[in-house]
């Protein structure tokens, strides 16, 4: 009872603006939404209406209407009851007061709860923090260790280049690669003879091998 006084003091409600007909609120039954279809086991179903005698129609609406007059007078009875119960009981100062202990009570549980979360929470962004910063130097040393290797195989590129670069023709020595091509003619022409082996040149022929006669003594 006095959580609703307190929520009420925080909403700025006062119990005299409290209409009663809040205690004659009802729940409603559910129902499918119209948008949902009709279910297959009902989709052919035609509902049979049943027929009741007249006499006995007359008696369930007789039935009926004693039991809603019978609620709507217990309804107004604890109304009425519970109203002039809390007028001739209830001073408002004493209620201002104990409304006012409760928010006290209330608000220091929650300052309470505030600083074990603050506590938790500073906790969990220190460890947050420090995972961040673990998963960073990580992918710093596998970006480094990458780039590393990077210019390794570029260092290996360059040295092979280097070591080809040496049978490179260049400006100084054109004059001595054209002399030594001239002198060391090449022909790349070759034939190949019965047994698979290359026979180079153009003017190459393959030697002739003597053939070996038994005589018949």
């Amino acid at each position: 009872m006095l959580a609703v006084f307190r929520k009420l003091n925080l909403a700025g409600i006062s119990l005299e603006s409290i209409n009663n007909s809040y205690v004659n609120l009802q729940s409603i039954r559910w129902r499918k939404p119209r948008c949902v279809p009709t279910a297959k086991s009902k989709r052919f179903r035609v509902p049979q209406t049943p027929i009741l005698p007249e006499d006995e129609q007359i008696e369930i609406k007789r039935l009926f209407n004693n039991y809603r007059n019978h609620l709507k007078s217990v309804r107004r009875y604890l109304i009425n009851k519970h109203s002039k119960i809390e007028e001739t009981t209830h001073d408002p100062e004493e209620l201002l007061k104990i409304i006012n202990q409760d928010f006290e009570r209330c608000s220091a549980i929650n300052d309470k709860w505030n600083a074990e979360q603050k506590i938790l929470r500073e906790q969990r962004i220190a460890k947050q923090l420090e995972d961040d910063i673990k998963f960073a130097k990580q992918r710093i040393e596998l970006e480094l260790e990458k780039e590393q290797q990077s210019l390794e195989r570029v260092e290996e590129i360059v040295r092979k280049q280097k070591e080809a670069s040496v049978d490179f023709i260049t400006a100084e020595n054109i004059d001595k690669a054209i002399d030594q091509a001239l002198a060391q003619e090449t022909d790349y022409n070759f034939a190949v003879d019965i047994n698979g082996e290359k026979l180079h040149g153009r003017e190459t022929r393959p030697e002739k091998s003597e053939k070996k006669v038994a005589l018949k003594q």
